[in-house]
Parts: structure tokens; C-alpha cells; sequence
């Protein structure tokens, strides 16, 4: 085993806890919606521990340090949840490259990130015990539906299941997704990301809206 894997799963192990039914969402949260807070409800009505791994590669627009802050502070309410910063083998430029080109990738056949779902199946899962991985339904990105789907064929063997909660919408059927909030935030419209948006992650954007608008304004 790399000696860099091997030192990270013996890190994240000291994060084991004492459950039967566990689950992980790895999620990037460019920024965290309310969907993301519907999709870890969900999943927690079907298991009793859930890991939440935020991406840590920074090569989002949010930077890795505000949206782990943001995540941390959705989920202070919640019991038996633990949030934890994703390391290099979780959907990262190492495992998974092609997630942080999505712009460019719409509507094309991307490699199947096997290296990212082996590593998850064979050595962060059973590390911590994991037996479900949850996801959103993807019905606007064709790069993170590819992937979900390559996780619904990969997983089961290494005994885990991959279950895709419905995306939460709006009265009008539309999706809540983070694009929507990257544009509002960059056209200087704050008051409306609050429909997408849940209370936690509202207050921290508007309390450094200039800071994040301008490194919005740089990518």
C-alpha cells in the first residue's frame, strides 16, 4: 500500500465510531444549499452515523476553508454526523480530475473515475465501516451524473450501497443547485440567494459577501 494512503487511513481511523448502520456523503458545496441540508436529512433517516467529507482540493470557487466553515456551521445542530475534510482520495485532481473541468466536459463521455470509487470501496469505507454512500439526484450535470452512475455499478462491489435522494426543488420545479448562487452572488444580488439558501449559509456569505463576490470575480 502507498505509505501516504496508509497514513492517511490510519488518521481516519481514529474517526471510527461505535454503529451498525453508517453512511458518508463526500460533498463539495460550492456553496452548501438547501439541498445539501435536505440530502443530509435524508440520509440520516436511513442510517444512524453519517460522515459528511468535504472536498478539500481547492479548486472550487468557494475556497476549501469557507466551505468546510459553512458546512460545519449546517450541521452543528445535527446529531451523529461528523464532518471531515475529504484529504487527496476523495474526488480530488489525484483521483478524479475531471470533476474540476465539469465546465468544459457538459454533454461529453468523461473516464469513469475508477481510481476514486476503488479507493472509496477498498480502503476509506471498510476503515470506518461505511456500507451506504449517498448522493443527489444530478439532473443538471452530466459529469456528476456520470459518476453517480459509475458508483451505482462500482460500489456493490465492495458490499456498499449507493443511494440517490431526489434533488430538493422550488414551487416551480426548479432544482436547487450552487450555480444559481455563484451568478446571484456575482451580479451583486445577495437578497435573492436566500431562496436557495439555508440560514447558516446565508448569514456567513453575507457577513463576508465583499471578500467572497471579489474571489468569485477572479476565477
Amino acid at each position: 500500500m502507498n505509505p501516504a494512503l496508509k497514513s492517511y487511513l490510519i488518521s481516519l481511523k481514529k474517526e471510527c465510531v461505535d454503529y451498525k448502520k453508517i453512511g458518508a456523503i463526500v460533498m463539495n458545496c460550492n456553496p452548501f444549499t438547501r439541498g445539501h441540508r435536505y440530502l443530509i436529512e435524508q440520509a440520516l433517516k436511513l442510517v444512524e452515523f453519517l460522515y459528511i467529507f468535504v472536498v478539500e482540493e481547492d479548486s472550487s470557487d468557494f475556497s476549501f476553508k469557507d466551505r468546510f466553515e459553512i458546512v460545519k456551521s449546517n450541521c452543528d445542530d445535527l446529531k451523529n454526523v461528523r464532518v471531515l475534510p475529504s484529504g487527496k482520495y476523495m474526488i480530488s485532481s489525484v483521483t478524479f480530475a475531471e470533476y474540476f473541468q465539469k465546465d468544459d466536459l457538459q454533454g461529453q463521455q468523461t473516464m469513469i473515475p475508477s481510481m476514486d470509487i476503488r479507493l472509496f470501496g477498498q480502503a476509506i469505507a471498510p476503515t470506518l465501516n461505511i456500507t451506504k454512500r449517498f448522493v443527489g439526484e444530478e439532473p443538471l450535470d452530466s459529469v456528476t451524473r456520470q459518476y453517480n452512475e459509475a458508483m451505482k455499478d462500482m460500489l456493490p462491489n465492495y458490499g456498499i450501497e449507493l443511494i440517490e435522494i431526489p434533488r430538493l426543488e422550488l414551487n416551480d420545479g426548479e432544482p436547487i443547485n450552487a450555480t444559481k448562487v455563484r451568478k446571484l452572488i456575482l451580479d451583486g444580488d445577495l437578497k435573492s440567494c436566500e431562496t436557495y439558501l439555508t440560514i447558516p449559509t446565508y448569514l456567513y456569505i453575507k457577513k463576508n459577501f465583499k471578500r467572497i463576490r471579489k474571489a468569485l470575480n477572479k476565477k
